[in-house]
């Protein structure tokens, strides 16, 4: 899910900002995607039609009924119109994608929402007289009809693969966000759901950024000391070795996207900084007195329940409420498992040969298969297989064999029986009690961090530090007290 990056050079590379200056272009309408349906539940259909071309509807937005898209019903206030239309396309499936009243203040006294109404599709609109109704009737009928195109766009369809209703109202409120807004946004969902998928959404979506650079911070990289230069730079002679200046992830996103990516992980100090940037647009070198402006819109990610950190006192509160304008939560794989087989599709085609045939046995278990690691864990799945059978022109059954995701269920009585055959085995193999030490400990830092998400989260599960956890990742045992 991730794209080409530019990276800049310093100490530490592995958690350096990424930045995407590729203009990626938006294009809206191929002429095949499937036009809105707009009825307009009212006795002079034609003459209210009318009136709204008037009002700045546009001329390529039907109102006849006619199309397969979304189905939009118009209703205006007056006599029993509003509970007969209500009764006639809200008591049955299936359900119209939006139903707008439209009443004037003379009106309002005829149109009064029931309880059973569905939510997320009634809008009851009031306006002073019926021009300015037409006026603001156009207005939203404009609006969906450009997220209906965004929707069916084969740009879109190219790149968030999935058609599944979940992974479509995800869709719809990215696309929402992305080119109707210009807040902070927070993408919430497990590993491997295509968090940082949606985020790029969000950038090339908003006409203002999406020409910009798109700039990644991975906050479960930055380290205490040098977290500073990573974000906001430092000036020459700023510290040991800092022997030019260099611009951080806020400098490099002026003008696009600063994507922050699990920024649970972030410490408080670190919060308390990233606050003012965040509320002012204003920043600081390390080693500079002077304070730079940057431009940019913030979306960031996590797979933690900010608010109980926000509870614990490990979140900031007021920096919860700066990055929450909108919410986004994406769904887990086990939530839309009908996009499963258009996914492994646009998997094996990836590679640039010819999809090949799946058969029907080798879908069914990819689509019952249950996966922690989401889409990122399909996509290995799939690579693996294709690897397996590369070259052939049919996925069969023979290539499911170990390649499926499989864990068995221990429980705490048999756990260490199963540890004990582990270093028997082991021993049997001729290794050392070195061997097995330092064998156990890679496993279980790698088990740690694949079940958590982070490195941060992972050193918590095992009971260390992070940065005694990189030292071991790195083959170096760390000093009393990490």
């Amino acid at each position: 899910m991730s794209a080409l990056s530019l990276h800049h050079k310093a100490q530490r590379n592995d958690a350096l900002p990424r930045r995407d200056c590729r203009h990626k272009s938006v294009p809206l309408s191929t002429g095949e995607e499937k036009s809105m349906r707009v009825v307009l539940d009212h006795e002079g259909g034609e003459r209210l039609s009318q009136s709204l071309y008037r009002h700045g509807l546009p001329d390529d937005i039907d109102t006849s009924g006619a199309g397969e898209g979304a189905l939009v019903i118009v209703v205006l206030a007056g006599a029993e119109s509003v509970a007969a239309a209500a009764e006639h396309w809200l008591r049955h499936l299936p359900l119209p994608d939006a139903f707008i009243i439209g009443c004037t203040s003379h009106t309002r006294n005829a149109c009064q929402p029931e309880d059973w109404w569905p939510d997320g599709i009634c809008d009851l609109v009031t306006a002073q007289d019926e021009d300015a109704l037409l006026a603001e009737l156009a207005m939203r009928l404009t609006r969906l009809a450009e997220l209906e195109t965004i929707l069916d766009s084969e740009w879109l369809h190219e790149r968030a693969v999935g058609s599944s209703a979940v992974w479509r109202r995800t869709l719809q409120t990215v696309a929402e966000v992305g080119r109707f807004s210009h807040g902070a946004c927070l993408l919430l969902g497990e590993s491997g759901c295509g968090k940082e998928l949606l985020a790029r959404l969000v950038h090339d979506l908003d006409p203002e950024r999406r020409r910009g650079p798109f700039v990644v911070v991975d906050c479960t990289t930055l380290s205490p000391e040098l977290s500073g230069s990573e974000l906001f730079g430092h000036a020459r002679g700023a510290f040991t070795h800092a022997l030019n200046a260099r611009d951080g992830a806020v400098a490099l996103a002026d003008g696009g996207t600063l994507f922050l990516d699990e920024i649970g992980e972030l410490e408080l100090p670190l919060q308390a900084r990233l606050l003012r940037v965040i509320q002012e647009h204003t920043y600081k070198r390390v080693g500079e007195d002077n304070w730079r402006q940057s431009d940019f819109r913030l979306t960031c990610a996590t797979n933690r329940n900010l608010e109980d950190d926000v509870q614990s006192g490990r979140f900031r509160a007021d920096l919860f409420f700066r990055i929450t304008q909108w919410t986004i939560r994406a769904p887990s794989l086990s939530e839309r498992r009908e996009d499963i087989p258009a996914l492994v599709r646009h998997f094996l085609g990836q590679s640039g040969q010819k999809v090949p045939y799946i058969m029907p046995e080798v879908m069914a278990r990819l689509k019952a298969a249950d996966y922690p690691g989401n889409v990122r864990e399909l996509r290995n799945v799939v690579l693996r297989m294709s690897d397996r059978q590369r070259g052939f022109g049919v996925l069969s059954t023979g290539c499911l064999q170990g390649m499926m995701p499989g864990r068995s269920v221990i429980n705490a009585e048999t756990w260490e029986q199963t540890l004990a055959s582990a270093v028997e085995a082991a021993l049997d193999a001729g290794m050392g009690l070195k061997g097995i030490g330092q064998l156990a400990e890679s496993m279980a830092v790698q088990m740690a961090e694949r079940r958590m998400g982070s490195t941060a989260r992972a050193a918590e599960l095992l009971g260390v530090t992070p940065r005694a956890l990189q030292l071991r990742r790195r083959g170096r045992q760390p000093e009393a007290g990490q």
